[in-house]
């Protein structure tokens, strides 16, 4: 059996925890020489998880078409500060519910590998906050690699 994803989804919602799976998105973009697509689903406003996570620069007062072009923009700025301006990179920014808007895009564009990182939370906590990545690896159509942070890792820089 041979293992070479073509086109490789990295997921982000901004945070610090996400750009941990830009690492390793990086690095099997870099080893099996691959597509390398970005997505950040944005939550509708009349979500009942309010909680819009945006870059930092982003006013909170935009209108939705606003808020999805500030958020191109923020990915342009991941692509640029992470992956070096790489033209080649797709990314895109769109409204939906995260984990079905992931899975939708995998499907749509043919991902062979979503990388995604996740907080591990279990119990309440999980309950609470919510299993975004939980959702994605229960609904991809494609293998999905879970990035949970602080653990070992096995990116080279």
């Amino acid at each position: 059996m041979v293992v070479s994803p073509k086109r490789i989804l990295w997921p982000t919602d901004f945070s610090e925890l996400s750009l941990q799976g830009a690492r390793y998105a990086r690095g099997f973009r870099d080893v099996f020489g691959a597509a390398l697509h970005i997505v950040h689903v944005i939550r509708p406003m009349w979500s009942p998880d309010v909680g819009v996570t945006v870059p930092l620069d982003v006013p909170t007062s935009l209108s939705e078409p606003e808020l999805i072009q500030s958020c191109r923009k923020g990915l342009q700025q991941l692509v640029d500060q992470h992956f070096e301006g790489d033209e080649s990179i797709v990314y895109d920014t769109f409204v939906g519910n995260p984990w079905h808007g992931v899975c939708e895009y995998a499907q749509t564009n043919d991902i062979d590998l979503i990388v995604v990182a996740t907080h591990g939370h279990t119990g309440l906590r999980h309950v609470l906050i919510g299993g975004t990545a939980e959702r994605i690896v229960q609904h991809a159509p494609c293998p999905v690699l879970t990035v949970k942070s602080p653990e070992k890792e096995f990116v080279i820089e």
